[in-house]
C-alpha cells in the first residue's frame, strides 16, 4: 500500500528490494526496503518495514496468551516513511523554475489567471474566468472535485503566473479579453512550460 501511494500520487519511480544481511535494521529478522529514483540517477531510501520476529518483544518481554493458554511473545514488525519524502518530492519532480507538483497532491490542481490591460475589460474577463472555476469544479479526478484557484489579487498577471510556475501548480489557464471574445483559454501545463495550447471554452 505505501509503494502504491509513492508511486501513483507522488508520482516517484520506484525500486523495491530486500536489505542484505549487513545492511538490516539492528536486531531485524529482514527488513525490506523501496528506493526512489531521482533525476540524476541516484537513489533515495523512501522506506523500509523490518520483520523483526520475537526478537524485541522477549527483550521488552512483550506476551499474549494463546489459544492454548501459554504466555508466548509476539513477533514485531517496524516500517513508516520520513520526510526525506518531501526532498525526494522536490529532488524527483523540480526544475530549474521551481516545483513541478504531481496533479494528485497538488494543493491547486488548476489556476486561473486573468491577464488585464485596463480596467475597460475586466468586469467580462473576472466573470468568465469564475464561470469557468465553477464548470471545471463541477468534475472530478480520482473521485474529487478538481482543486481549482481563480486567483483574483490585485497584481500583475506576470506575477501571479511565476509564482504558481513556482508553486508547481499542474495547470495555468491565462483568460484576457480577447480569450473572451473568442471563448478561448490559454493553457499551460507545469511540466511543458514552453508549450503553451490554446483551447475552445464551451458555455
Amino acid at each position: 500500500v505505501y509503494r502504491a501511494c509513492v508511486e501513483d500520487y507522488l508520482a516517484i519511480p520506484l525500486i523495491p528490494g530486500e536489505k542484505i544481511a549487513a545492511e538490516r535494521f539492528p536486531g531485524a529478522v529482514n527488513t525490506l526496503c523501496i528506493e526512489a529514483m531521482m533525476q540524476d540517477g541516484r537513489a533515495l531510501q523512501a522506506g523500509t518495514s523490518h520483520y523483526l520476529g520475537q526478537n524485541f518483544a522477549k527483550a521488552l518481554n512483550i506476551q499474549f496468551q494463546s489459544r492454548e493458554g501459554k504466555q508466548e511473545y509476539v513477533h514485531t514488525t517496524s516500517w513508516g516513511a520520513s520526510t526525506r519524502l518531501l526532498g525526494g518530492l522536490v529532488m524527483t519532480h523540480a526544475d530549474d523554475d521551481g516545483m513541478r507538483t504531481p496533479p494528485r497532491i497538488a494543493p491547486q490542481q488548476i489556476v486561473i489567471i486573468p491577464i488585464l490591460r485596463d480596467d475597460a475589460q475586466k468586469q467580462n474577463v473576472m466573470e468568465y474566468c469564475e464561470s469557468l472555476q465553477k464548470e471545471l469544479q463541477a468534475q472530478t479526478m480520482d473521485g474529487q472535485p478538481l482543486r481549482v484557484r481563480f486567483d483574483a489579487r490585485d497584481i500583475p498577471g506576470s506575477d501571479k503566473r511565476w509564482e504558481w510556475i513556482k508553486k508547481g501548480a499542474p495547470l495555468l489557464l491565462e483568460i484576457g479579453p480577447r480569450d473572451v471574445e473568442g471563448g478561448k483559454v490559454c493553457v499551460t501545463r507545469r511540466d511543458q512550460l514552453r508549450v503553451s495550447v490554446v483551447h475552445q471554452h464551451r458555455d
